[in-house]
């Protein structure tokens, strides 16, 4: 399923003139330098085509298809790095000394040329460097022989002429040497343009591609198209992957015994031809080198597309990693009404972010209200297919850690009720809307690296996301464990405990009702842990309004000696041995304080709808509990705010 619908778009990217991506017999290849020769086959100059950015980038390029290759000498045609084009490499001098004591003495004058020493490298030629340069040129000998044009005579009396010793010898290559020994890829040009465009040379390739790849596979019925086709032995890596080899890692792949079956070997054991093989391990390349078409998720990278015939358009792209990733938004409105006001011109991220935000709360309105969103709103057939893939690092493979596809009206409603789900009311700091990035950070320590987050946990939301299920109970346990250690809950930790006891309640699978799990504080519910966790923030109201607390003008000995770090995680948890003692202890509190007749009133209110305190609370009612105590207090927060602005 994942390869089929990536060998689709390959097809629908191909047909498209707008789009730059490889055709069958090529691919993509990060190219840094051009090598100019003469007719005669001489280096007339180097081209450096990374540009003059002060972090140089090597430039894509379609060049003759590179077949992955470990660590036999393989060369590739036109573009290749220094071993193979001039047969030098650079070693580590403490690697290349402890080889050469392993060599026989007769062997060790003869076997390697030092070119250049330095305290910790060396430039030298080794046997292998001296077999990838002979490759090199056998190769292009034997595709290249017989064309008559001056450049590829140039090219191949290069080759023939080409003395490695003489590498450091030559100006030109000894500017760029360290580009050129780290490994840096180099093409061939002639008068303004790639030798491997020229049509002949094309020509030429195209048939000894194709020949090879006929002549050295075993024809069988592909997966995906289903044709009798010439199978490929070894998939093409994928780059881009984070956390994945530099060097690219393989989606299919089969190098143990314990992998195969029925005595077959690679990848006979789920036979995919080499065009299909082709076909989508280049439309994932394309999507992973596209920032448009991905986004990191914990140790997932999640790449997405729509199916659609005009690919360089990224509405439905862009729309999902908007719902997935929101912008930061805090009091974005206001500052720009305000730049507006003195004359200024606002900053066109803040325009951007401003109308993506009005994107945003138009799409959340119609969802809320149960319509449907149209292609007005996605600018796009809401039935156009949208496919979403996980990718994670697993050693030299890629573990597919979600796939979900469905047509782009559905996900965005899916995406659309996450970011209801996590709305709760809360301060004028706090963000927004909530990236999923963001919620899986609440699970780690205070300055963690966002790497350190559970593996899994990614994965999971997404899947709940896009499945329309609940939302996985490990990052509920994780962020209630969370708030009850630290005794610190803010809108994000409050948000996904809504959020995920709304999911329970929409699946059926509690007894809550959705219509007691509100954004704001709710007076009439009846839910004992709801107004355990109310009663809970009262009480705490009533001691940080003490005045007698000898502790209240000292912040860090207030935090060690109030009832929220001393009882929380007791109180949510087993509410009949805590609740006795505290309002016991609150009331030389609320005798002390001028609102405490109003407080008294209150936590009598709340306990008229609490029969009895509750032995034990499960994990869904603590997470009510936390609802409770959460909505409590911010509705003092903001009481309090608005009776500062009054007086003010």
């Amino acid at each position: 399923m994942i390869i089929s619908a990536l060998c689709r778009y390959y097809d629908i990217l191909e047909k498209d003139a707008n789009v730059s991506i490889a055709r069958f017999g090529y691919s993509s290849a990060k190219v840094s330098f051009v090598l100019l020769i003469s007719s005669e086959g001489r280096l007339l100059q180097i081209l450096d085509l990374r540009g003059d950015h002060k972090r140089p980038k090597p430039k894509n390029i379609n060049v003759p298809f590179q077949k992955a290759r470990a660590s036999k000498v393989f060369p590739y045609f036109i573009c290749d790095n220094a071993k193979y084009i001039f047969g030098v490499e650079k070693q580590k001098r403490d690697a290349f000394e402890k080889k050469l004591k392993a060599l026989p003495e007769k062997e060790k004058a003869s076997a390697y040329t030092v070119l250049e020493a330095k305290d910790k490298e060396l430039i030298l030629i080794t046997p292998r460097s001296k077999a990838c340069f002979k490759a090199f040129k056998s190769l292009h000998h034997e595709i290249l022989d017989g064309l008559e044009e001056p450049e590829v005579l140039g090219i191949l009396s290069f080759l023939d002429r080409w003395n490695p010793e003489e590498f450091l010898k030559k100006p030109k290559l000894s500017e760029y040497k360290e580009e050129l020994l780290a490994g840096r890829n180099c093409v061939f040009g002639w008068k303004g343009k790639y030798l491997h465009q020229k049509p002949e040379v094309k020509a030429a390739w195209e048939k000894y591609y194709h020949e090879v790849v006929e002549g050295n596979s075993v024809a069988a019925q592909c997966l995906v198209s289903g044709k009798i086709e010439p199978v490929a032995k070894i998939h093409q890596k994928i780059k881009g992957v984070e956390g994945a080899q530099a060097a690219g890692a393989s989606l299919v792949s089969f190098n143990e015994e314990a992998f195969c079956s029925y005595g077959k070997k690679q990848g006979f054991n789920a036979p995919i031809s080499e065009a299909a093989m082709f076909k989508y391990t280049t439309a994932l390349n394309y999507l992973l080198s596209n920032q448009s078409h991905k986004i990191r998720i914990a140790d997932s990278t999640v790449v997405f597309w729509a199916e659609r015939a005009k690919p360089k358009e990224k509405t439905c792209e862009e729309l999902v990693k908007l719902f997935i990733n929101p912008p930061n938004l805090r009091k974005k409105e206001t500052a720009l009404n305000m730049e507006k006001k003195k004359g200024q011109e606002p900053e066109i991220s803040q325009i951007e972010k401003l109308q993506k935000l009005k994107q945003l709360k138009g799409i959340l309105n119609k969802v809320r209200s149960g319509k449907k969103i149209n292609q007005e709103e996605l600018k796009i057939d809401p039935e156009t297919n949208f496919y979403i893939l996980g990718l994670s690092p697993n050693n030299a493979r890629l573990a597919v850690s979600f796939w979900n596809f469905d047509c782009i009206g559905n996900i965005i409603e899916k995406l659309a009720q996450y970011q209801l789900d996590m709305e709760i009311i809360k301060g004028d700091s706090a963000l927004k809307y909530v990236s999923v990035d963001r919620l899986l950070k609440e699970t780690l320590p205070k300055g963690s690296d966002k790497k350190e987050v559970y593996p899994l946990l990614g994965s999971l939301v997404l899947r709940s996301l896009f499945t329309d299920t609940v939302y996985p109970r490990p990052l509920y346990s994780a962020i209630l464990k969370k708030i009850k250690g630290k005794s610190s809950i803010n809108s994000v930790r409050a948000g996904f405990i809504k959020a995920y006891l709304l999911s329970l309640s929409r699946a059926g699978l509690t007894d809550i009702n959705q219509a007691l799990i509100t954004v704001s504080l709710n007076e009439e519910s009846q839910n004992s842990p709801y107004r355990l966790g109310r009663l809970f923030a009262v009480l705490e109201k009533a001691q940080n309004k003490n005045k007698n607390n000898t502790n209240i003008n000292n912040k860090s000995r207030a935090r060690r000696s109030s009832i929220i770090s001393k009882y929380f995680s007791r109180a949510s948890a087993r509410p009949a041995e805590i609740f006795p003692e505290l309002l016991k202890l609150s009331q030389s509190h609320r005798a002390s304080v001028e609102e405490g007749f109003k407080l008294n009133q209150l936590i009598e209110q709340i306990l008229e709808g609490v029969d009895a305190f509750p032995t034990f609370l499960n994990l869904e009612a603590q997470g009510m509990f936390v609802l409770g105590y959460y909505h409590q207090a911010k509705a003092f927060s903001i009481k309090n705010e608005i009776l500062s602005k009054q007086v003010e």
